[in-house]
């Protein structure tokens, strides 16, 4: 698979005081691979205590939970934004039985990164559980396009991490997709793949700060 995201050390040394806490989604949010009951997910952007479910809707709905965060949910995507401090979007991708497999989290960068002839606007998370195939890497695929493929970074007792900075073109076809499914390889049982619905990304994205 030819690695269609942008890699870019720079942003990964820029990013990893906010490593562990990505990594600990992995195992609030119920994530599994495996053929166990679905669990309830639930979504922690690292800013507070987890927020409801989110919903698939039109309208967009608005609540502040225990910590302070003012978290908005739209279409299938929840921004969590802390008091003083930068937003996230992030979704539960879950596979064909409802059973939760990753989160998929969206931040921007505070400044543009220049790295191999492309800008990195925003940073891509995908936090899996452990027991995932680490050589294999991760495949974003959006609609019916070609795999983009990229490399797991550090794994720690809460799961593992994919950090992918990413530039302008990528976010413009998430905002024009219509769903995205994302593959990892896991140890017992093969290939899984995530759903990701991209109702509400555009919204979401747009009011990242």
């Amino acid at each position: 698979m030819n690695s269609k995201f942008l890699t870019c050390a720079s942003a990964l040394v820029l990013l990893s005081t906010a490593l562990y806490s990505a990594t600990s989604f992995a195992q609030s949010s119920g994530l599994k691979l495996g053929g166990d009951e679905p669990a309830t997910p639930k979504i922690d952007l690292g800013a507070a205590p987890a927020a409801p479910k989110p919903q698939a809707q039109a309208t967009p709905s608005s609540a502040t939970n225990a910590g302070g965060a003012n978290v908005v949910t739209n279409g299938a995507w929840q921004v969590s934004c802390a008091a003083g401090a930068d937003c996230a979007m992030a979704q539960i991708g879950k596979d064909t039985t409802g059973t939760p497999i990753l989160e998929m989290v969206v931040r921007k960068l505070e400044a543009p990164l220049e790295a191999e002839g492309r800008t990195a606007i925003a940073v891509v998370d995908f936090i899996t559980p452990l027991g995932v195939v680490l050589t294999s890497g991760l495949e974003l695929k959006i609609d019916n396009g070609n795999g983009e493929a990229a490399p797991f970074q550090i794994c720690t007792e809460q799961g593992c991490l994919v950090r992918e900075p990413v530039d302008q073109g990528l976010i413009d076809r998430l905002k024009k997709g219509n769903g995205a499914s994302v593959s990892v390889v896991a140890a017992n049982q093969g290939e899984v793949t995530a759903i990701i619905s991209l109702s509400g990304f555009t919204k979401s994205y747009n009011s990242l700060r």
